[in-house]
């Protein structure tokens, strides 16, 4: 009788000793964590000493009572000897005894921080040392462990921090060259850190930096840095699997760091070109425009919805626009705008024509192709490029010497503006007209296909430029720069922490990581990720407080 009174009292302590425990572990208190596995290492002892974790014997099963089987017909059968009994081990599932010793090891593997099969394997003589537990054979490890992979512990502890949205600066008394202590593109400011590289050794692009100091902090997840910063990259090559890297900077140099000399040009693969316009390869740029940006706290997303944080940015931003900038939103308010505006569009156009003649040969084996699977229809796009060659080069000089007779950031007259129109007519069918050239042009990269093309990659050019070359843009477009593309586009914002956009599998896949960065397709600084999506870089709680940013994982999906 006093044996049993005990082993209630033992039970009735563990249950609020265990929960102290666990309110331990979520609070970080280290001296209330160690004054709770204490007292469970003495209940445990007393447990022992009490005979609660040892098997009762197995006892003779009581006499049956005979039952009158139920009315059924009756089956004609050979008589069969009596089966012999059948020894097995019970699984834990019909084993309350062997339930008790499974929860013992999981809730202190689970108080020790080891949440995953893996991390209690490695750690399980630990355990069992520290908390005075029976030693376990190798399956029954991998039981465990594969039981606390199955609960998923992480889960039980895990606790998603509030997002911050990254929101652009106004233009009207910035300079985005030098303004602003965290910003999106650009160059980082690495110091003696060297440029990081991915496995195959290629330079990586630098996306984003983050001064830690100014990020709001009433609940940042636990072990993140609040001083330093933080310079994200990734591979943007078309030509391979995008692989990121985080570098945490304790301390913030105070100039911007060049990128090797061997970095390839962004997007640089077998689609360069298709994104950022107007460049020839020599002059392909290799960093993305640098923009400052500003924090926002949005308010705590629920599970699968993020309704507060598009109420509040939907409050805070109420003209956020919806689509791209372009010279053609204004041309009804801004007709002189909406044409070619600035000698920079001529100055992409001749780079892209400059290209079609670099690439001539292959354009000629591309065109040979499809006379081949398709037949005649390409022949006479063929005979063009082999018989107008020396014609083209001369097209190409002399578009070349009218374009660089002018400064990029001049103004044109409709007289250049009507010159324009009449050299794009010659590689761009125009006004039911077919284009002379328009063989050495279609199958090129960084091809631009219209003249509103060639004004809106200005139009980026000029929003991204300094002081003096955006002031030169009419008010009104300043206006809308400054007040209608602050973030990604309407309802798109980039954004550390919180639970993040969720397009594909990345979100769902990462519910108990946290998300250090997300970045969004967003014109302004050239992002394009797939079908407008996102770049997202996760880690782990564990390593979060290890601040093991090696781990960190990037993930890039489109619609």
């Amino acid at each position: 009788m006093v044996t049993d009174f005990f082993k209630k009292l033992v039970l009735l302590l563990a249950v609020p000793t265990i929960g102290l425990a666990l309110y331990a572990e979520f609070t970080g208190d280290t001296e209330l964590r160690l004054t709770a596995l204490s007292i469970l290492s003495v209940l445990v002892a007393a447990a022992y000493a009490l005979g609660m974790f040892r098997r009762k014997p197995a006892s003779a099963p009581p006499a049956q009572k005979p039952v009158t089987p139920l009315a059924v017909a009756p089956l004609e059968r050979a008589p069969q000897p009596a089966p012999a009994p059948l020894q097995r081990q019970l699984s834990p599932d019909e084993d309350p005894e062997q339930i008790k010793d499974d929860e013992l090891y999981i809730v202190f593997s689970r108080l020790a921080g080891f949440k995953t099969g893996d991390a209690f394997r490695a750690n399980v003589d630990r355990i069992i040392a520290t908390n005075r537990l029976a030693a376990l054979s190798p399956d029954e490890i991998d039981r465990l462990a594969k039981e606390i992979d199955r609960r998923d512990l992480r889960g039980k502890t895990f606790v998603r921090t509030p997002g911050v949205a990254l929101v652009r600066l106004q233009r009207f008394d910035l300079d985005v060259e030098f303004g602003g202590t965290s910003w999106l593109g650009g160059l980082p400011t690495l110091g003696d850190t060297p440029w990081p590289r991915d496995t195959d050794g290629r330079a990586m692009h630098h996306l984003a930096q983050i001064d830690l100091g100014t990020v709001p902090d009433p609940l940042l997840p636990k072990g993140m840095p609040t001083s330093g910063a933080m310079a994200f990259f990734m591979t943007t090559s078309a030509d391979g699997p995008h692989r990121g890297k985080v570098i945490y900077l304790p301390r913030i140099a105070n100039t911007a760091t060049d990128p090797p000399e061997d970095i390839a040009p962004i997007y640089d693969g077998p689609d360069w070109g298709y994104y950022v316009k107007g460049y020839a390869r020599e002059n392909a740029p290799d960093t993305f425009p640098r923009w400052p940006v500003e924090f926002v706290l949005l308010p705590m997303a629920r599970q699968n919805k993020d309704d507060d944080a598009r109420e509040l940015m939907a409050d805070l931003l109420p003209r956020q626009a919806s689509g791209n900038l372009s010279p053609m939103n204004y041309r009804k308010t801004l007709p002189d705008f909406a044409r070619p505006y600035f000698w920079d569009s001529a100055h992409r156009f001749t780079m892209s024509i400059r290209l079609a003649r670099d690439d001539v040969e292959d354009t000629i084996n591309k065109v040979r192709k499809r006379v081949k699977d398709y037949g005649g229809s390409y022949q006479a796009a063929l005979d063009t490029l082999l018989n107008d060659q020396d014609a083209f080069s001369q097209f190409v000089d002399e578009v070349s010497i009218w374009a660089v007779s002018h400064e990029p950031w001049d103004q044109m007259t409709l007289d250049d503006v009507a010159t324009f129109e009449r050299y794009f007519a010659q590689i761009r069918d125009t006004g039911g007209q077919t284009a002379p050239f328009k063989p050495f042009y279609q199958f090129t990269q960084g091809e631009l296909l219209s003249i509103e093309e060639a004004t809106t990659a200005t139009l980026v050019a000029a929003a991204n430029e300094s002081p003096e070359v955006y002031a030169k843009l009419p008010f009104d477009v300043r206006d809308d720069i400054d007040s209608r593309y602050r973030i990604a586009s309407k309802g798109r914002w980039h954004q550390m922490f919180g639970r993040g956009t969720e397009i594909q599998t990345a979100v769902s896949d990462h519910t108990h990581h946290h998300l250090l960065l997300q970045l969004h397709s967003d014109q302004l600084v050239n992002w394009m990720w797939k079908d407008k999506g996102v770049v997202q870089y996760w880690i782990t709680e564990d390593d979060m407080l290890a601040q093991n940013w090696d781990a960190v994982e990037v993930t890039v999906e489109g619609h």
